[in-house]
């Protein structure tokens, strides 16, 4: 794949769908833990004064109970399909709908689907930087696939 030949939109949104897959799997979120609670005799002949009273777990974008990492998924796959085909020259306007377009639309919607993660976390989950920035990340392939449509439409449009 020559980078020379991908618009700087295709080029945004390839760098941000990889981004995106990598941040998958560092904690988007983290379940709150509860004290250990032992009996009173196992506490005084143990000695606990190295383990902490709270654990906690963190929980990546696989792991939270949700279908939204298969619609990050297909939409990574996408976008890396639409930089591919134009790297190799194949991604004409031939197509019923442009590739750009779907991937900027593809974006849009997994920006909306991860804010609405930001501000309705369920249960006791609190947030980790994982899902800041997995929502930047979502946003870039929004605004790349934008640009790279805009570039695709100017480019026809000149007289």
């Amino acid at each position: 794949m020559a980078a020379g030949r991908l618009s700087q939109g295709r080029l945004i949104a390839g760098v941000a769908a990889v981004l995106l897959f990598i941040l998958m799997f560092i904690p988007w979120f983290e379940i709150p833990g509860v004290e250990a609670q032992l009996p009173e005799e196992v506490t005084s002949s143990v000695d606990l004064s190295g383990t902490p009273g709270i654990e906690s777990q963190s929980v990546n974008a696989w792991e939270a109970e949700n279908p939204l990492d298969v619609y990050l998924l297909i939409t990574i796959l996408i976008t890396l399909a639409g930089v591919a085909l134009a790297a190799t020259g194949r991604g004409g306007s031939a197509t019923l709908m442009p590739l750009s377009a779907v991937t900027f639309l593809l974006g849009a919607i997994g920006t909306i689907q991860v804010l609405y993660q930001v501000f309705d976390v369920p249960g006791d989950l609190t947030r980790k930087v994982g899902l800041f920035l997995g929502l930047i990340a979502v946003a870039g392939i929004a605004v790349g696939g934008y640009l790279s449509m805009s570039e695709e439409g100017g480019a026809g449009e000149r007289y």
